[in-house]
């Protein structure tokens, strides 16, 4: 499998990163990253929309070849001063029902980086393409003692009555190193903004330690086998070589890397890869099959295409 969106910037350079998958109605839906258009691509009835990042679908039924379905359409949301919508979200299937956890950045830059802050939003939806967003203000906003009001890269996932969400973020005053965070709300309840509390308040639930992963730890992605949680992440910012490593859990909140080395390093020279293998994200098939989707790069600076694996844990 190879995908790469072309409503952008065209046959000659397709582009997709940041993806997510469930199964709905008989179909594998994707959900992904997009770039902004370049000129040649802007439709005409664009008019003052952000021409930013925004999050894009595709389909599939064999999780092989994949169709562009449209970009992420959400309502309920008429907030001043948005911008890159609905960016790398975490969609999930839960009691039947379908989440997207996303983020999006809202209004005034904050002075302390002099950018506007992304944070994560909470929206549901019947059919998988169109979402609602259950409140007008973010789900999520960090409240601790070492990072910046900013929270991407959500993954959230189930421990007995709770719900839990990682995000990423960065230390401040200087916003130079991405960590983790993590928090939980009661998995019974509507998941609004006042119903989470952070566990990550004195110091990041997980960070940059090793070579590999330099300045930066993003994008985790969990799976729970046989009382083991797993937690795939990203090591290294974009366009420094990142790579995949694996922490595991006994309670589904504490995790230690699983080894030093990256589970799924870049590809070989010459291939598709060969720059990056990041931001994973897992999918559980319906016959309990494993699925690890990311993104990678042939150089520097190219473009992002997706890919899959197939995830076996042994006895």
């Amino acid at each position: 499998m190879l995908y790469g969106d072309t409503s952008r910037r065209g046959e000659k350079r397709p582009f997709a990163k940041d993806p997510t998958v469930i199964r709905h109605n008989g179909r594998y839906l994707m959900y992904y990253s997009v770039w902004s258009y370049d000129r040649e691509h802007l439709p005409k009835n664009f008019g003052k929309k952000p021409n930013g990042w925004w999050g894009a679908i595709a389909e599939s039924k064999d999780l092989v070849h994949w169709k562009r379905v449209g970009d992420i359409k959400a309502d309920g949301l008429d907030v001043p001063g948005q911008r890159e919508m609905w960016v790398a979200p975490c969609v999930k299937k839960i009691d039947g029902r379908i989440h997207m956890f996303a983020q999006c950045r809202v209004g005034r830059a904050n002075p302390a980086t002099g950018r506007t802050e992304c944070l994560i939003w909470h929206a549901t939806s019947e059919d998988g393409l169109n979402f609602r967003f259950t409140e007008t203000r973010p789900m999520f906003t960090p409240q601790n003692k070492w990072s910046i009001p900013r929270a991407i890269d959500a993954e959230v996932y189930r421990v007995g009555d709770r719900l839990m969400l990682m995000y990423a973020t960065r230390e401040k005053p200087g916003a130079q190193i991405q960590r983790l965070g993590i928090a939980w709300a009661p998995f019974a309840s509507d998941w609004a903004a006042d119903k989470w509390t952070e566990l990550s308040t004195a110091k990041p639930f997980f960070e940059p330690e090793l070579p590999w992963e330099m300045k930066c730890i993003e994008a985790p992605t969990v799976v729970e086998r046989r009382g083991i949680w797993y937690m795939f992440y990203a090591g290294a910012y974009n366009h420094e070589r990142q790579q995949i490593g694996v922490a595991w859990s006994a309670d589904g909140v504490n995790f230690r890397r699983w080894r030093n080395e990256p589970v799924f390093p870049h590809g070989k020279p010459g291939s598709w890869n060969e720059w990056e293998s990041g931001h994973p994200g897992l999918f559980v098939d319906d016959d309990g099959r494993i699925y690890l989707f990311y993104q990678g790069k042939s150089t520097l600076r190219g473009d992002y295409s997706l890919s899959c694996v197939e995830v076996v844990f042994k006895d």
